[in-house]
């Protein structure tokens, strides 16, 4: 040790110099430069946040382009479905439900009688529905192919009820009464 503190004594000028040297330096390390890499791992934490808000709002931006994109289609679609798809009038309506159901009905080997074809009420928009009740007599299985080709056939029609009943006594098959609809576009081209 008498070394050492005959160095300090030696050059005590020095010593002293690197002593403030190494307290200016802790001094800075704790005033300017602790402070300063507190803000930037607040500028990095804040930078992950936007990165994260920007890709939130890029897939918010391409949900809404996709919204607006599937609206327009969906326009089109329903645009061409009211042109080509729906009956332009009552008597095209009641075309779409009476001979054709009436010879599916055939086609299936099934009875055919006691048809009521009607405007059910109000129009919805400019939509009108018509609607016909039917009868069919047969065995179950051309019950079924009569259901199949009426709800595969290009012409709009639904199907709202079906009901089916045993055949009297004597008889073979099932009775059934169906309830089908369709509509026309009264706005513009309709009546």
């Amino acid at each position: 040790m008498t070394d050492v503190r005959r160095i300090v004594a030696e050059h005590r000028r020095a010593v002293w110099l690197i002593a403030a040297g190494l307290i200016l330096n802790a001094a800075l390390l704790i005033v300017i430069v602790l402070p300063l890499s507190r803000k930037v791992s607040g500028g990095e934490e804040e930078a992950q946040r936007a990165s994260t808000e920007l890709s939130a709002a890029r897939r918010d931006y391409d949900s809404a382009r996709a919204t607006v994109t599937g609206k327009a289609q969906a326009d089109v679609e329903l645009k061409r479905f009211y042109q080509d798809v729906l009956p332009s009038s009552f008597s095209g309506a009641r075309r779409v439900l009476f001979p054709s159901i009436e010879q599916l009905a055939k086609k299936s080997n099934l009875r055919y009688h006691d048809a009521n074809i009607q405007a059910d009420g109000e129009p919805i928009g400019d939509l009108q529905k018509v609607s016909m009740t039917f009868n069919l007599a047969g065995e179950y299985t051309n019950i079924r192919r009569f259901i199949h080709e009426l709800e595969t056939e290009p012409e709009f029609r639904v199907i709202e009820s079906v009901a089916l009943a045993q055949a009297e006594e004597g008889e073979r098959g099932l009775n059934v009464t169906a309830h089908v609809a369709t509509y026309y576009r009264t706005g513009g081209n309709g009546n």
